[in-house]
Parts: structure tokens; C-alpha cells; sequence
């Protein structure tokens, strides 16, 4: 099976969009992906039966998950996380999969392009482009250096997330002010 995960802490607010990742897993089975039979969606956050039944794939609701074991274990399970967000600043989720080594397909909008880098460590499609959004994913599932993509995630978060490169930035960012 190959596992997209979407994640939200409500699914169906329109700002997260899951209009978009439902017409771009249509976008996927009209396409010649050899594997597009094999796709399942696993939601992570609150999923009504509404969304249940939104998807054109088999769709796993994970719902909320709490303790960093089963967080990190929705993550791992994942082939690639998408995060259709039409608004976002530095999206927690994508930091998170990221961690984990999974890479992640999003919209080139809010803080999204800073912590995706196109094909390094996942695919920025263009904003509000679901036919796009859908490249990015088969690009990640077709991609035949899946361990580059994933280390690269790991390598990202550990220069740009890790608690010490943050406090680091903030200490030169006091000490400018300061002089």
C-alpha cells in the first residue's frame, strides 16, 4: 500500500484543503502511475463521517494522536504527508513529518516554500493548483531516491528546527539589538 496522510486539527476547515487533495487524488487515478491502485489516505485530527467518505481512495482515520511515540509512528507509516493549506505560517505538521523523514507536498503560500525545499525534500506546488498538487505527489512515489528525499527532510529540521539552532538565532537576534 502506499499511504498519503493528511492531517488538521479539524479536517474540513476550508483553509487546510481537502477540496484540493480530494481533486488531486482524482488528478492521480486518471493518470498512468502504475501504483495509483495502491493508495490509501490516512487522516490524522478530527474526521467526521463526512470525510470518511470525501476521498476517491480507501481513507484511515487515525483521529487525534497524542504522545510523541504514535505521532512520530502516523509520520513514519506515511509515504508522503500533504498539506494543501491555503493559509499557513510554519505549519507544526510539515516540521513533524519532515522529522521523521517523510516528505511532504504543499501550496507555495505562507511559510510553507521556507521549511519545503522543491525536489530536495518534497515538491511546492502552485497555489490552489490541485493538478499540481498531484505531480508533487506522484513525483514523491515515483521518485527512485526516496532515501535522498527522507534524509534530506531529517537533515533539514536538524540545521533549521532544532531547539539549539533556534535559541541560537534568537541569542545573535538579541545580541544585534543590543549593539
Amino acid at each position: 500500500k502506499i499511504y498519503l496522510l493528511f492531517g488538521a486539527a479539524k479536517l474540513t476547515d476550508e483553509r487546510k484543503g481537502a477540496s484540493f487533495l480530494k481533486k488531486a487524488c482524482s488528478y492521480l487515478q486518471k493518470r498512468d502511475y502504475k501504483r495509483k491502485n495502491d493508495i490509501e489516505i490516512l487522516l490524522m485530527g478530527n474526521a467526521s463521517q463526512e470525510i470518511l467518505n470525501y476521498f476517491p481512495y480507501k481513507v484511515h482515520s487515525l483521529g487525534y494522536l497524542s504522545g510523541d511515540e504514535n505521532i512520530v509512528w502516523a509520520y513514519r507509516a506515511a509515504d508522503v504527508f500533504v498539506i494543501p493549506s491555503l493559509e499557513d505560517n510554519l505549519p507544526n505538521t510539515i516540521m513533524e513529518a519532515m522529522a521523521s523523514g517523510t516528505p511532504c507536498v504543499g501550496f507555495e503560500t505562507g511559510g510553507i516554500p521556507e521549511m519545503i525545499d522543491h525536489k530536495i525534500n518534497g515538491y511546492l506546488a502552485k497555489y490552489k493548483d490541485a493538478n499540481d498538487l498531484a505531480l508533487g505527489i506522484q513525483w514523491i512515489l515515483e521518485n527512485s531516491e526516496a532515501l535522498n528525499l527522507s534524509e534530506a527532510c531529517v537533515k533539514k529540521v536538524k540545521e533549521n528546527y532544532e531547539e539549539s539552532v533556534v535559541a541560537q538565532k534568537y541569542i545573535s537576534l538579541y545580541k544585534s539589538l543590543l549593539s
